[in-house]
């Protein structure tokens, strides 16, 4: 663990080699398979990621809040079971953590995805020169990947003219020093999503991942994920305890720092251009 760990801090992104077997990722697959039916069922009912929706065509590339009522499966809380997932993320962010996110990716059908160049989180000036994280994001690759392209090391300086320039642009050039990370089936990429990075995805392409974020209890940047479904009456008892104890702490965390009504409405502003986003080049 110690050199994944190193990696990590120094590039900003480690792939994990087959942390899950072939035996276990096939549930998962059919799980994955049935939140895409769902969505290609109804693509507006849900936060879907569109790559085209201009009312003739819908294509599609995934879908936020897979732990929603309405999407949830309960294979996807056996991933945050998995000792070899959570102790690397404990090792990096520390014994107790909130939840950040759960959502699906896969290949676009008829319309290429091509995400520009960014950091998350909306602080796009972030960086820690010594490589330390507020969170963790990692990439459950459920078949192989080759969709996420990285400038190793970008989370710990500020970036180059050009890729400032390409950020700004929500540009997808190729960039110096650009890298793509191949994942095979049963791999888990693990990211500092202040790296600077993007996706890209041919039509035809067979992509089954799952997206999942955590951060650390007491971490004052990027929090209030407390999402809605989380609070209703029931929802966290059909939650594996490991994930019931992940939300409780960010419902916690949430409901002991309020957001101002100025951030609130930040928040949303922010929000409706994200959902507005089409991942097309």
């Amino acid at each position: 663990m110690e050199s994944e760990i190193r990696r990590f801090i120094d590039d900003g992104y480690v792939i994990v080699r087959g942390i899950f077997s072939e035996e276990e990722l096939a549930p998962l697959r059919a799980a994955l398979a049935r939140v895409r039916q769902k969505v290609d069922d109804r693509p507006h009912a849900y936060e879907t990621r569109f790559t085209t929706d201009d009312g003739t065509t819908v294509d599609t590339w995934g879908v936020n809040h897979v732990f929603s009522p309405e999407l949830y499966e309960g294979e996807f809380s056996r991933v945050f079971e998995r000792p070899d997932v959570m102790d690397l993320a404990r090792a990096l962010l520390g014994e107790r953590l909130r939840f950040w996110g759960g959502h699906a990716l896969w290949a676009p059908r008829s319309v290429r995805y091509e995400l520009n160049w960014h950091r998350d989180f909306g602080d796009y000036d972030f960086f820690q020169p010594n490589g330390e994280s507020t969170h963790v994001q990692f990439n459950v690759c459920l078949l192989a990947d080759a969709c996420f392209r990285v400038i190793p090391g970008s989370h710990r300086r500020p970036l180059t003219a050009q890729e400032a320039q390409q950020q700004a642009a929500r540009g997808t050039d190729a960039l110096p020093g650009e890298v793509v990370a191949r994942c095979e089936p049963g791999d888990v990429l693990f990211m500092n999503a202040h790296t600077l990075h993007r996706g890209s995805c041919e039509v035809g392409t067979l992509r089954q991942t799952l997206h999942l974020s955590l951060q650390p209890f007491d971490e004052p940047t990027g929090g209030h994920t407390s999402w809605r479904f989380m609070r209703a009456d029931g929802y966290l008892d059909m939650l594996s305890p490991a994930v019931q104890d992940l939300m409780r702490n960010s419902i916690a965390w949430d409901d002991a720092h309020p957001l101002s009504l100025a951030e609130s409405l930040r928040r949303t502003r922010a929000a409706r251009e994200i959902k507005k986003h089409r991942a097309t080049s």
